[in-house]
């Protein structure tokens, strides 16, 4: 049998420690699932490994497992949080896939990044892409931040003779981009990272064409259909990306309790961290120990055609991972 316990922590880290804590101290869990918000999970990590009850965050920040992450050198992931999972793509993955299938498919030689230097996600994705395209032989021509002026960075654009610009950004500065980037008639390829998904074109105001963007997951995914359908007929509305990952965390950790033959969280631990071969709805998921995120899961590469999304492939790995 499976128990849920439910807290709405309302996207407040603060909240989301006391919620870990009840459901820790009072309820007794095995497990706590969540948060999808980065900093919650950023507060909740520390005190899960304090507490020793696994966290399976919902989170895509690569800071929440791996604190010693250096964001100059994301290959350099440090020490591990014990007690601490990710349960689906990584921005830093991501951020590697999305190069990874640039280099292999655009007929483009000079990149440039333009991150948000108090963002520190954003930081660690404009490395990580980078650094993969380097691998690649591609040239880096500008690693640009952004002051909220896009107007003022064309320039600097123009004179690195850029062919691709990569804007890993939160929703409201890649939506700055975008309508800058639009009445500027700028041409060159713009990609970017999973906060160029929905609702950035609703709030754009602008038809947008020609941005390219990675996301953990594809609404065309078939492999999706029978949980979308399923989830629309419980709670008659339409779920979200997020609702993915939390349905395969609830597998992982029920398969977790399976294999250590008990409910006793550091069993739980061990056993989620020996994960292999799981088959979430997006792929099979192999928890590295390293990092304590999935290797190999597949990604989504996504664009923007005449203001509407297209799916590209809706389950990519690149070739270096497989």
């Amino acid at each position: 049998m499976i128990e849920l316990y439910p807290i709405d922590v309302k996207q407040s880290p603060t909240e989301a420690v006391k919620a870990y804590t009840t459901l820790v101290q009072e309820d007794g869990v095995c497990a706590v699932i969540g948060s999808s918000v980065a900093n919650a999970g950023l507060a909740v990590s520390p005190v899960a490994d304090l507490s020793k009850v696994p966290l399976v965050s919902l989170a895509i920040n690569d800071l929440v497992t791996s604190p010693d992450l250096k964001l100059d050198h994301p290959e350099q992931t440090g020490t591990v949080r014990p007690f601490v999972f990710l349960v689906q793509p990584s921005a830093i993955q991501m951020a590697s896939a999305l190069a990874a299938y640039a280099a292999g498919n655009f007929l483009v030689t000079r990149y440039a990044t333009l991150s948000d230097p108090a963002n520190k996600m954003s930081v660690m994705q404009a490395r990580a892409f980078e650094t993969t395209l380097e691998k690649a032989g591609k040239v880096i021509a500008a690693s640009l931040s952004f002051e909220g002026d896009f107007a003022a960075l064309l320039p600097k654009l123009r004179a690195a003779d850029v062919e691709a610009l990569y804007v890993p950004g939160s929703l409201e500065m890649n939506l700055a981009v975008a309508r800058a980037a639009r009445n500027a008639a700028y041409q060159s390829l713009i990609l970017g990272n999973q906060a160029w998904a929905s609702p950035l074109l609703e709030q754009a105001g602008v038809p947008l064409t020609n941005v390219w963007f990675c996301a953990g997951i594809s609404p065309d995914d078939a492999g999706i259909a029978d949980m979308w359908s399923k989830f629309k007929t419980r709670f008659d509305d339409e779920p979200r990306p997020a609702s993915v990952p939390g349905w395969d965390a609830i597998g992982l950790v029920a398969a977790a309790v399976r294999k250590a033959g008990s409910s006793n969280p550091q069993r739980v631990r061990d056993a989620l961290e020996q994960t292999l071969g799981y088959k979430s709805l997006t792929g099979q998921i192999d928890m590295d120990k390293k990092t304590h995120r999935p290797l190999q899961l597949p990604v989504a590469i996504m664009r923007i055609v005449n203001g509407a999304y297209k799916s590209v492939e809706t389950r990519y790995i690149p070739v270096s991972a497989k």
